[in-house]
């Protein structure tokens, strides 16, 4: 039982050093725009996704719900997004790029790959796949 909880614990400071240090290498692309790590997932979601409900953007961002509302603000502030009432539910309101935002993203989406590229590259394909599974596996517990 001790190896046990030993082994779980060192599990736990090795995922969170990762992410800690995975995280901070992802910033190089990031923090050069003026964005936050929260306000670049909710731009990279649209980017990727499309115009969306605020509670589709909830669940799909890195950032926490209380947070959500207020980075959402920011994006509208800066230009980069805009909020559109639903015209056939007013209570469901959509987050849309705009022209801004999309330019922003296209500027910066090639240099954020390849970062990820380089940053993940010491795993081959079949190690990606495998922790991908286990991390998911993981994350369902």
């Amino acid at each position: 039982m001790k190896r046990d909880n030993n082994i779980n614990l060192k599990l736990f400071v090795v995922l969170n050093k990762c992410s800690i240090t995975v995280g901070r290498k992802s910033e190089k692309t990031i923090r050069p725009t003026g964005l936050t790590i929260p306000q670049f997932s909710v731009l990279e979601i649209l980017y990727n996704k499309g115009d969306l409900k605020v509670g589709d953007i909830i669940e799909k961002s890195l950032s926490t719900v209380g947070n959500i509302s207020l980075v959402i603000d920011n994006l509208c502030k800066l230009g980069y997004t805009e909020k559109k009432k639903c015209t056939l539910d007013k209570r469901i309101t959509y987050v849309t790029l705009t022209e801004k935002g999309r330019k922003l993203m296209d500027n910066m989406w090639t240099p954020h790959v390849e970062e990820m590229d380089n940053i993940m590259s010491v795993l081959d394909l079949e190690e990606k796949e495998t922790l991908i599974s286990l991390l998911k596996k993981l994350g369902k517990s």
